[in-house]
């Protein structure tokens, strides 16, 4: 963060200044966890679910915090004391979270010429905001969140980490009800933003397609007309976009952005020919999953419309890593069973794109697809997940073993339709080990997949690790053929 003395923070988030000097000076970050705090820095405490950072201000001083952020005077203690609890948000409550967004806005308007790229969808935003990370060094020093920093807290916290040396801020936006993606461009306003695609990710809190999309579009919709928009071709919404913003479009041939000549190697990574402007050049990834493609072209259009050189974006592209873990994660027991671990979360575009990877990566041999519900889908849960198990069908994925109630949906209908699999139901995780333990054998390939709260994670540790770990007989309540 840019230094800043205590009477320029406190007029930027309208706090009154307790035990504190004016003159005090913040030089090191803005903390919200006290665990991390360090001589120099700024505590803002934040009420959570289970713990209340208040109680944790005095700690944070005696760390070497400069001041601390409260709602509430708490005497003693060095404080900036903020009430204002007026965003029109449930989801932004708090004096201290609102305050937290005001001094990132702040931040920004010392910051005039920094470039800001901001990216949404219903599926792949940590990805395409890891990928845009990479091609930001391009232009250079490039601040991103880490993991998926993508909220009301999550999003400020990302923009106070920029100094007056950071060229390109990368800013990933989630939303749990409408309005939220609006707060938090009104605190960062992006110069280029990108809508990844809009699906059925949280349906049960939108309650109709129609919220989805008004939700993601707000992120274009703070636009002006000197800035841009990156949005999907292929999405079947494109046209009902409206920005002021310049449109560059991104997908199949026909788009601005577009790949041609797409193949996939047998890990399931693509290679295609990217074209911009009568330009080309060959981009081979090293992500998995056919879905990338539209990824990587998204996050390539923002820099290409800049100017970037379709040879560098390319260069970048291909040599990207996975950054994030739990997304098709690729890892490999001692027996050689392949783990497909995309257990990070959930959600009916993401689940059909990892079942095609694990169909691509485990062709000619055997499959076993393990999954556990996509929650937050409200009315709809029902026929999304059969839409799932309609795949599973198509594509003749060889072994699915379902776990829990939320999920039951994909196995009635895989009985119900005379898949030729073997298909397994269980209650919950501890017999889905059970049963993973004895079906599955070396050389086959397994795709672990469920939304995050469901804690898969242990069932592809535990195929990862070859069962190690001693497992209780629990009772296993198969339904199976």
């Amino acid at each position: 963060m840019i230094s800043m003395n205590l009477k320029e923070i406190s007029a930027a988030i309208e706090a009154e200044v307790k035990y504190a000097d004016l003159e005090s000076r913040v030089t090191g970050k803005v903390v919200i966890d006290s665990r991390k705090v360090s001589p120099g820095d700024l505590f803002i405490a934040i009420k959570g679910e289970n713990v209340d950072g208040h109680d944790f201000a005095a700690q944070a001083i005696k760390q070497g915090a400069v001041a601390v952020i409260l709602s509430k005077e708490l005497p003693g203690v060095p404080s900036l004391i903020v009430t204002a609890g007026n965003i029109n948000s449930k989801e932004v409550d708090q004096p201290t979270v609102i305050a937290l967004g005001k001094l990132a806005k702040y931040l920004l308007q010392r910051l005039p010429n920094l470039w800001k790229i901001a990216v949404t969808g219903s599926s792949g935003k940590t990805t395409t905001k890891d990928l845009l990370a990479e091609l930001g060094k391009l232009v250079g020093p490039t601040v991103a969140p880490i993991g998926s920093y993508n909220n009301e807290i999550g999003l400020p916290q990302t923009v106070l980490e920029c100094d007056e040396n950071t060229k390109v801020l990368i800013l990933e936006m989630g939303a749990r009800q409408v309005g939220n993606i609006k707060h938090l461009c009104e605190i960062a306003k992006p110069d280029t933003s990108i809508i990844l695609n809009i699906g059925t990710a949280h349906a049960e809190i939108f309650t109709s397609p129609e919220k989805i999309f008004q939700a993601k579009s707000e992120i274009i919709e703070c636009l002006s007309s000197a800035d841009v928009a990156i949005l999907n071709h292929e999405d079947p919404q494109f046209n009902q976009h409206k920005t002021k913003a310049k449109i560059i479009s991104f997908g199949l041939p026909g788009s601005q952005v577009s790949a041609k000549n797409v193949i996939l190697n047998e890990n399931a990574q693509a290679q295609y020919e990217l074209e911009y402007d009568g330009k080309n050049s060959v981009v081979s990834l090293k992500l998995i999953g056919a879905h990338q493609v539209s990824n990587s072209l998204a996050a390539a259009a923002a820099f290409l419309q800049k100017g970037i050189a379709i040879e560098d974006v390319s260069k970048v592209l291909s040599n990207a890593t996975p950054k994030s873990k739990w997304r098709l994660q690729i890892e490999k027991s001692k027996n050689n069973v392949t783990v497909i671990n995309d257990v990070y979360n959930a959600n009916p575009e993401s689940t059909k794109s990892a079942i095609r990877t694990l169909k691509q990566i485990g062709e000619g041999k055997n499959t076993f697809v393990i999954l556990g519900e996509m929650r937050e889908l409200g009315n709809l849960s029902k026929q999304l997940h059969e839409d799932v198990a309609e795949l599973i069908h198509e594509l003749d994925i060889k072994n699915t073993l379902v776990i829990g109630n939320g999920a039951k949906p994909i196995y009635d209908y895989l009985l119900k339709h005379e898949y030729s699999g073997k298909v397994i139901f269980v209650d919950g995780i501890d017999s889905a080990l059970v049963k993973a333990k004895e079906i599955i054998r070396a050389n086959d390939v397994v795709l672990v997949k469920a939304s995050r709260s469901i804690g898969l994670e242990r069932v592809a540790n535990a195929i990862v690790q070859d069962f190690s770990d001693n497992l209780s007989n629990t009772n296993n309540q198969e339904v199976g053929l």
